[in-house]
């Protein structure tokens, strides 16, 4: 199963990487790094509503999905549960998006910059994307990854021929504006392709007001709304730090290296959903939890040793097909993002087991210890080394926090086997 995932998703990824490509030249050539540093500040704020559109429960939602995908009582109580969470939190989202759309304008994008159109547009878009986040969660959960990679691929072409067209045409507001109208492409993709699956799993004649699974996914709302919250906000606080203390051209540079990071990290992600979470939930022994976490890193680490040297070794390459000249300025940040996430994926393949067990306070404790390790080392490191100190702060960041998982994981992985 773990081979079948990772071979479906590195399919997936590299179609992704080759639309990356023209979405990120277009951008690079039309709107510069200052431009590309908003539409980073923009991808936080959509980041952090797609969690929030169901809650914060779609981990959740894949654990009991698994367990529970052939007890079709179950899974009417789990969905009906789901949907209410979701018509919450789309009216929630939308009185503060359309009614606070010039104070988070400020906040986001600066004073210089309005972009208050963009948050009421994204207002209405909250409901698709609670829809997306239930349905991408039924695949998950079911271990579609078929259906998975067509819904993705479906997205990918779709969105990046809007987000090239709109940003010909209209610039940085063009690009802004295209990718709040993702989620929307997304779940025209679910119509197109999922009427068959989900009709097999969720009964629409038999969702009620049902708050059954409430108490059960509430701990993962709790889990997963205050994490990607102080995420994302880290990261446009960061983007901003280096436009004070470095430059504006500088925050577009590091964000253009994140997104590089989050595309060649593509190829292991769909494996934490699809794979590891289900698997981690029906584990219940401590023998059992170490021989899964060796077969993972046997299987993979190798893989993504030597993709991360590659991607080291034609760095400036990769530069000038994804982007322009004006960023080979960001050649000196791989060396320190590429060991950085090296660390982070060995640390989140055994992170998971807080999800899979719902070991609340130790996700969210070593999750936020994470961000702020992270923002009080870029701070530090920013007024030595420049947009360098950031990914320095990413690398040392995610050493601390594997040493603080591993500490807190060792009676899985050390004496006699035991129940977790």
């Amino acid at each position: 199963m773990l081979l079948k995932v990772t071979s479906a998703n590195t399919m997936l990824v590299l179609v992704r990487m080759g639309f990356s490509l023209i979405s990120q030249k277009a951008l690079a050539i039309l709107i510069g790094a200052d431009g590309i540093a908003q539409v980073g500040n923009l991808k936080n704020i959509v980041s952090f509503f797609e969690q929030f559109s169901v809650l914060g429960t779609s981990n959740g939602l894949i654990k009991y999905i698994s367990e529970y995908k052939d007890d079709k009582k179950q899974l009417s109580h789990l969905f009906s549960t789901a949907f209410v969470f979701a018509a919450f939190a789309s009216i929630f989202s939308f009185i503060i998006l359309f009614f606070l759309s010039d104070v988070l304008n400020g906040l986001v994008f600066g004073i210089d910059n309005d972009y208050v159109y963009i948050f009421k547009i994204l207002s209405f878009i909250i409901p698709f994307m609670g829809i997306n986040a239930i349905l991408n969660s039924l695949l998950n959960g079911v271990s579609a990854y078929k259906l998975f990679s067509k819904v993705n691929l479906f997205t990918i072409v779709v969105s990046t021929i809007i987000i090239v067209s709109f940003t010909f045409k209209k610039g940085t507001n063009g690009s802004l504006l295209a990718i709040s109208l993702v989620p929307l492409i997304q779940f025209f993709g679910y119509l197109l392709m999922l009427s068959k699956k989900y009709k097999k799993h969720i009964n629409l004649t038999k969702l009620s007001y049902n708050l059954y699974f409430k108490n059960k996914l509430m701990s993962y709302s709790f889990m997963t709304v205050i994490v990607i919250l102080f995420i994302n906000i880290s990261e446009v606080a960061i983007r901003r730090l280096i436009e004070d203390k470095v430059s504006v051209l500088d925050a577009g540079y590091w964000t253009a290296m994140t997104s590089v990071s989050k595309t060649y990290m593509q190829f292991s992600a769909a494996i934490f959903p699809l794979y590891i979470l289900p698997k981690y939930a029906k584990i219940n022994d401590t023998f059992g939890f170490r021989r899964e976490v060796k077969k993972i890193y046997k299987m993979l680490l190798p893989l993504i040793v030597i993709g991360m040297f590659l991607v080291f070794l034609f760095r400036d390459l990769i530069i000038n097909v994804l982007y322009t000249e004006e960023f080979l300025s960001m050649s000196g940040l791989f060396k320190w993002q590429l060991m950085g996430d090296l660390i982070k994926f060995s640390a989140i393949v055994i992170s998971y087991q807080f999800l899979a067990k719902k070991q609340i306070i130790n996700f969210v404790f070593t999750e936020i210890l994470s961000v702020l390790l992270f923002y009080g080392f870029s701070v530090y490191f920013v007024d030595y080394y420049g947009t360098e100190g950031i990914v320095i702060a990413h690398f040392v960041r995610y050493v601390l926090y594997f040493l603080v998982v591993l500490y807190i994981l060792r009676h899985s992985f050390i004496g006699q086997n035991k129940l977790l």
